[in-house]
């Protein structure tokens, strides 16, 4: 015969269901809320929505590259690893071919939705502008500008990708294919500068041209350290492309010109990178760079000490990612000068950008390749350039070390990212290309 309360715990339990269920039936407004914030995708089919849809991309992006930079940069000797967690540590040794590392794995779907959100945000909002509906065109232009700053890094730090469609799977690219995201990339900002010069928007001309600068002379970096594997002969880069848009942007702007990006408070702060240098402490400024010493001057370099400076000062939450600059520009401008043998040029740009923080003239010191290896590494801190630079030079970070079963930077120049484990699992045409909608 079953106990007393073996009886009286169910029937209790279904007396407070049933009281529940009276409850709810009385006041079924407690659960029918009618939040202002949730919105219909159907609702982006409205014109009205233009603006901030292309706001939305923005925001997008720069969660992506909040989340990305962390992974990237204590890859590089820009950040190095001192606190507690293995998956750090490993990218710091260089371990970067662990497609399970969680911080990897935590930084791609952002990276992935950024991608998504901008194609998705350029069709709506070119239909628009083809229907006349659009009240604001530079909105569109900045969502091509926007798209293609995430279209360009992705080929930046991954050795492959697959363009998914929201819940339609697509096969990996690979890695040989990675570069038509650059020319993705220059596709947008083609039409951006379209758009941005029949409006006569000074601001984003200069954003976009020197961007698209910059993307061209990346695909030719990316280049130079693929196939992977080996450190290439000539690791200098003269492109036509680069040095015309470079030289354009730079007249499109005066003084010590950037194109920014504020990351906004979205981001998450288990992979936001300020969060995890200055408040949890899990990487630190590499040691490297907070004693790069001028080959010129045997001083502390002024230029690192002061983006490090600023990057300490922006605290816990939030910080502004530079996508380019006139700085960056010139060192475009002085690498394709050495790169065809003209030195006197190759000073005059690169001297133009160590006055800009009153360092001394090179005048012939040190080695012109030195000296340019030198001035793109204290220059282009955190603008995730390093990585590359680093393949293309031969250069090895101090901590990275043969890391065994999983692919090294150590043992292999080039190698990026792998697609990570979140879109292995979720993406079948990953590991079987032949898989139902996978052709």
């Amino acid at each position: 015969m079953p106990r007393l309360h073996d009886r009286a715990i169910p029937v209790a339990r279904a007396a407070r269901w049933g009281l529940l269920a009276v409850l709810l039936a009385g006041c079924s407004s407690i659960l029918d809320v009618n939040n202002p914030n949730n919105i219909a995708e159907s609702s982006l089919t409205n014109p009205a929505s233009a603006d901030a849809q292309a706001n939305g991309v923005v925001a997008s992006v720069s969660r992506a590259l909040s989340g990305i930079s962390n992974v990237y940069a204590v890859t590089t000797d820009e950040l190095d690893w001192i606190g507690s967690r293995d998956a750090y540590r490993e990218l710091d040794q260089g371990g970067i071919g662990d497609y399970v590392n969680e911080y990897t794995d935590g930084a791609f779907p952002l990276v992935g939705e950024a991608r998504y959100l901008g194609d998705a945000t350029i069709a709506r909002l070119a239909a628009f502008d083809a229907a006349g509906t659009l009240k604001n065109r530079g909105s569109l232009a900045k969502t091509y500008l926007y798209t293609a700053v995430m279209y360009a890094s992705i080929p930046d730090m991954f050795d492959d990708f697959a363009l998914s469609n929201k819940t339609t799977p697509a096969k990996p690219i690979g890695r040989a294919n990675m570069s038509k995201l650059y020319d993705t990339a220059v596709g947008y900002l083609d039409k951006a500068l379209t758009i941005a010069t029949a409006i006569n928007d000074a601001t984003l001309k200069y954003q976009i041209t020197a961007y698209r600068a910059r993307v061209k002379h990346a695909k030719a970096v990316w280049a130079k350290i693929t196939p992977t594997g080996q450190t290439p002969a000539n690791p200098l880069v003269a492109d036509a492309g680069a040095v015309a848009d470079a030289t354009a942007a730079l007249a499109l702007a005066t003084g010590d010109a950037k194109f920014t990006l504020l990351n906004n408070v979205e981001a998450n702060a288990g992979i936001n990178i300020w969060y995890e240098v200055n408040a949890r402490n899990e990487n630190a400024i590499g040691h490297v760079y907070k004693n790069l010493i001028d080959p010129l001057t045997g001083a502390k370099d002024p230029t690192t000490a002061a983006l490090v400076a600023q990057f300490i000062a922006f605290g816990s939450q939030s910080g502004t990612f530079t996508l380019t600059s006139h700085r960056e520009l010139r060192l475009i401008l002085a690498e394709a000068a050495l790169a065809s043998g003209n030195q006197a040029e190759f000073a005059n740009q690169l001297n133009a950008v160590r006055a800009a923080d009153n360092k001394p003239a090179w005048t012939g010191q040190i080695a012109a390749l030195d000296m340019l290896k030198y001035e793109r590494q204290a220059q282009l801190f955190l603008y995730r350039r390093r990585l590359a630079d680093m393949f293309r030079f031969g250069q090895k970070a101090a901590e990275w070390t043969n890391t065994g079963n999983v692919p090294s930077t150590y043992s292999i120049p080039g190698l990026l990212f792998p697609i990570p484990n979140v879109e292995r699992l979720a993406n079948p045409c990953i590991l079987n290309a032949s898989a139902p909608g996978c052709q």
